[in-house]
């Protein structure tokens, strides 16, 4: 909903300049709104509907695997945005040495709930933080998330596309899952 809400003030009524939003690796420390607000604000249609599509399918993967608890994804998503938004920064700042990372839109934060989703299915995960969530194990589900990771990845190489986001989303999720 609140990428929606993005999109509707910014591409359709031209209220809001999606480049004051967009994560920006040289502006996270002066201007840190933008660990959140990068998130929901998308560069075009297709790009919100690729990321609602995602948001569907995994909130599916969420249900098949047997999740208990319905607030656990919107506080997967909390954990997600600030975790992703460090190793994306971490890795900008200190090993490409780059200040001038532009990027926006959720699929970082879909490449860490798909990694979330890939080891539950692999593994099972009961809690989180101490919270019951009772994720089981599922070969199916290990099978589709998968191939899902591996054409996710190779898309990621395409043009405008942010590897280094999607890659940091997946390893967010993956440390997550560790917790």
């Amino acid at each position: 909903m609140i990428c929606l809400v993005a999109f509707i003030a910014s591409d359709i009524l031209g209220l809001l300049a999606k480049s004051n939003f967009a994560y920006w690796s040289g502006g996270m420390l002066s201007q840190p709104h933008r660990i959140i607000t990068a998130h929901f604000f998308h560069g075009d249609f297709r790009h919100l509907l690729f990321n609602t599509g995602g948001i569907i399918i995994a909130r599916y993967f969420f249900m098949t695997l047997g999740l208990t608890n319905r607030a656990f994804f919107l506080t997967l998503i909390a954990f997600l945005i600030p975790v992703q938004v460090s190793l994306n920064w971490f890795y900008d700042i200190f090993i490409a040495r780059n200040a001038m990372s532009l990027s926006l839109g959720f699929s970082a934060i879909l490449y860490g709930i798909d990694a979330f989703i890939l080891l539950a299915s692999i593994y099972g995960k009961q809690t989180f933080l101490g919270v019951q969530i009772g994720l089981r194990s599922n070969y199916q589900c290990r099978q589709i998330m998968t191939v899902l990771t591996v054409m996710g990845v190779l898309y990621s190489f395409g043009p405008g596309i942010s590897l280094i986001g999607h890659l940091s989303g997946f390893a967010a999720g993956a440390i997550l899952f560790l917790l």
